[in-house]
């Protein structure tokens, strides 16, 4: 009987643990998989611009940031032209670019990564 409760707890615990391991993991979003391999290179991970980058290109380091208010005011279809016909050094992105994302879904991540005091015109 003693070895039965601890053998009882021992099953249980393998049980829930191959349960758990059977639930689905999340899936990453497809819009900020392709910010991460096609964008943040550019205007970094948190879309405030890299310093390097704009260094390298010559560029004032806010030309690169994509969550600041003048970027943030401007409108989804005039964010979304700059993604797929490119501007000054930044080359454009077509649908065959991006793949599983739309230009639309990649224009709503960005605008998700504003600090919440920005406000956003969609």
């Amino acid at each position: 009987m003693k070895t039965i409760l601890p053998l009882t707890m021992l099953l249980t615990c393998v049980a829930l643990a191959a349960s758990a391991s059977d639930a689905p993991t999340p899936k990453t979003d497809p819009a900020a998989a392709a910010f991460k391999a096609k964008c943040a290179s550019c205007h970094a991970k948190d879309a405030t611009g890299s310093p390097a980058m704009a260094k390298m290109f010559k560029v004032k380091p806010e030309t690169l940031n994509l969550v600041d208010t003048d970027t943030l005011a401007q409108k989804d279809e005039g964010l979304a032209k700059t993604i797929e016909s490119g501007k000054g050094k930044m080359p454009a992105f077509t649908k065959e670019k991006l793949k599983d994302v739309s230009v639309k879904d990649l224009v709503a991540f960005v605008r998700s990564l504003a600090p919440a005091k920005a406000e956003a015109k969609p």
